[in-house]
C-alpha cells in the first residue's frame, strides 16, 4: 500500500509540475471563452462595406418608405440602432444603400436572373421584389421577396423586415380608421414572470417568498459543470494512456515492476491523476467565484456542490481511468490503442449528446434513468443537481452506489489486464482475448 503511495505521489507531481499543465490551465478557458470574445470584438468592425440593394417595386411607395428608413439609419450615431459608434467616432455598421430598377413585365424571370448575376458579381449585395399591394392584401400572395448570395448574412433581412412591418401596420390602421396608440395598449401582451416556488421555514414556521428565476444561472451553471468535468476528464485519461504506453515502450514498466505490485503501480496512477483532477477543479472554482464575487455575481456559484463535484468527479477518473490504463497496457503505441478506446470514448460522450434533453426535463423518466446509468452517472447526476428540482436522496444513492461498483469491477477487471498486457511485447490482443485475460487471468 505505501508504495502505491509512492506512485500516486510521483504521478501528481510530475504533471502538476509541467509546464504543460499550467499552460492547459490558462489556455482551456482561453480555448471555451475565446471564440464569443472573439466574435464580440469583431462583429462591428468585420464588415463596414455598403449593402447595395436593387429594389422591384411596381407603384414604389413602400420603396420611398424603406429609402427614408435607410437615410435615416445611416445618418443615425448610436451604436444600437446607427451605424456610427459616438464614442469611438468610427463607423461600426455598413450604410444601405437600396436603389430602384425599372421592372420588365415582359419578362420578369430574365430579369430576375440578370438581376441574381449582378448579386454574384458584387454589384449589389441584394435584391429584393415587392409582389402584390402589402397595405391592402393581407394574404399571402403579398409579400416581399428578398433574394441574396450571403444567407446568412442577417441584420439586413431583419431590418426590412422591421421597417416593413411597422411601415406597412400603420399605413392598414390609417386605412381602417384605427387609432394604432389605441390598437397597440390593447394588444400589449401580459407578462409573465418566471419565479421559483413558495417555502415555509421549519424552524421558524415564516413564509419565504418566491424568488425570480434566474435564467442565464439556471442554464450556464450545468453547462459549467458539465465542461469542467469534461475537461478534468480529458486532461487526465488522456495522459494516463499515454503514459503506459510510454513506459510499456521503454521498458520502463518492466524495471517498476521490479519493485512494486501491479495492481499498487496501477492504483498509484489513478490516484495520482484523481489528485491532478481535483486541482484542477479547486483552480477553476476558486478562479471562478473571485471573478463572480469581484461582479458582485458570487451567489451564482453553487459552492455548496464542491463536494459532490469532487465525489463524482473522483469515481469518474476511477471509472474510465481504469479502462484507459488496461487499453494501453495491452497496446505498443498510441494508434493501436485508438481501436481498444473507442468504446470508452463512446461512453464518455454519452453526457454531451445528451444533456440538452437533461436541461430541458430533469425530472423526466429520461434524465432519471440515464443518471443512474453508471458510466454517465457521474457528469448527468452533476447536471440534476446542480438544478431544481431538488434530486431526491435515493436517486443520489442509488447513483453513488451503482458507480461505485461499476468502478470497483472496472478497476478489478483492468487490474487483471494490466498485470498481463503490462509485460507484453508484439502484436496488440484482441478484444476476445482481453475479456479471457479479465476472467481467466
Amino acid at each position: 500500500m505505501s508504495k502505491m503511495w509512492v506512485v500516486a505521489r510521483r504521478e501528481y507531481r510530475t504533471t502538476v509540475r509541467t509546464k504543460a499543465f499550467v499552460i492547459a490551465i490558462v489556455l482551456m478557458p482561453v480555448f471555451m471563452l475565446g471564440g464569443f470574445a472573439v466574435q464580440k470584438l469583431t462583429e462591428d468592425s468585420i464588415d463596414v462595406d455598403d449593402k447595395k440593394v436593387a429594389v422591384l417595386d411596381p407603384d414604389g411607395k413602400l420603396y420611398d418608405i424603406i429609402v427614408a428608413s435607410s437615410e435615416a439609419r445611416n445618418k443615425a450615431y448610436t451604436t444600437d440602432s446607427g451605424i456610427i459608434d459616438k464614442e469611438k467616432g468610427k463607423q461600426v455598421k455598413p450604410r444601405y444603400v437600396f436603389e430602384r430598377v425599372p421592372i420588365h413585365a415582359d419578362a420578369p424571370d430574365d430579369q430576375r436572373v440578370e438581376l441574381s448575376d449582378k448579386v454574384r458579381g458584387k454589384a449589389y449585395f441584394a435584391f429584393i421584389e415587392v409582389v402584390g399591394n402589402v397595405f391592402e392584401d393581407v394574404s399571402d400572395n403579398a409579400r416581399l421577396n428578398y433574394y441574396s448570395n450571403e444567407p446568412t448574412y442577417d441584420d439586413l433581412r431583419r431590418w426590412l423586415s422591421y421597417i416593413v412591418d411597422d411601415r406597412v401596420r400603420s399605413e392598414r390602421f390609417a386605412a381602417a380608421g384605427l387609432d394604432r396608440n389605441v390598437v397597440g395598449n390593447a394588444m400589449k401582451p401580459v407578462d409573465l414572470e418566471n419565479l421559483g416556488l413558495f417555502e415555509r421555514d421549519a424552524d421558524t414556521g415564516d413564509i419565504k417568498q418566491a424568488e425570480k428565476v434566474n435564467r442565464a444561472a439556471t442554464f450556464l451553471v450545468p453547462i459549467t459543470i458539465l465542461m469542467l468535468m469534461w475537461m478534468a476528464l480529458m486532461m487526465t485519461t488522456q495522459p494516463i494512456l499515454s503514459g503506459v504506453i510510454e513506459e510499456k515502450m521503454q521498458k520502463i514498466s518492466e524495471v517498476l515492476l521490479g519493485s512494486v505490485r501491479p495492481f499498487d503501480l496501477m492504483m498509484g496512477k489513478l490516484v495520482g491523476f484523481v489528485g491532478v483532477a481535483i486541482t484542477l477543479v479547486g483552480i477553476y472554482a476558486v478562479g471562478g467565484w473571485t471573478v463572480a464575487n469581484y461582479f458582485g455575481n458570487a451567489d451564482m456559484i453553487p459552492m455548496h456542490l464542491l463536494g459532490w463535484l469532487g465525489l463524482f468527479l473522483s469515481l469518474a477518473i476511477f471509472m474510465f481511468g481504469a479502462m484507459f490504463l488496461a487499453a494501453g497496457s495491452c497496446c505498443n503505441d498510441l494508434r493501436e490503442a485508438q481501436n481498444l478506446v473507442m468504446p470508452i470514448w463512446l461512453l464518455l460522450l454519452i453526457p454531451m449528446f445528451t444533456f440538452g434533453t437533461i436541461l430541458q426535463h430533469p425530472s423526466s423518466s429520461f434524465s432519471i434513468w440515464l443518471s443512474l446509468f453508471p458510466p454517465a452517472t457521474p457528469m448527468l447526476m452533476m447536471i440534476r443537481l446542480s438544478m431544481a428540482p431538488i434530486v431526491p436522496l435515493w436517486q443520489i444513492g442509488v447513483g453513488i452506489v451503482g458507480t461505485i461498483i461499476t468502478t470497483i469491477i472496472c478497476v478489478w477487471a483492468a487490474g487483471r489486464v494490466f498485470r498481463i498486457g503490462l509485460l507484453m511485447q508484439g502484436k496488440p490482443p484482441k478484444p476476445t482475448e482481453i475479456i479471457k485475460w479479465v476472467f481467466k487471468g
